[in-house]
């Protein structure tokens, strides 16, 4: 168990998360956290966000979504059963 003080910046108060504890929870600085009260205790609790599969695209290189002579033949190829 850590040990840490609150100070203070400015108007707001402050608890620095120990690196270890950042690092085994994969966060990083701009990481939201949940924060709550639970039997006088602070819990914070990471976010887990949806990935939209745009953003998760926006990743790639622009290459991979280059259409092949193999893509084109598909994309040209008569229905075969229901699919229509």
């Amino acid at each position: 168990m850590s040990v840490v003080k609150i100070r203070q910046s400015g108007g707001g108060n402050i608890v620095t998360i120990p690196k270890a504890i950042v690092e085994t929870l994969g966060l990083q600085v701009g990481s939201e956290l949940h924060l709550s009260l639970t039997n006088n205790k602070i819990v914070l609790e990471p976010v887990v966000q949806d990935t939209s599969l745009e953003e998760l695209l926006a990743g790639s290189p622009k290459e991979c979504f280059a259409i092949t002579d193999e893509d084109k033949e598909w994309l040209n190829s008569p229905a075969v059963g229901k699919e229509v």
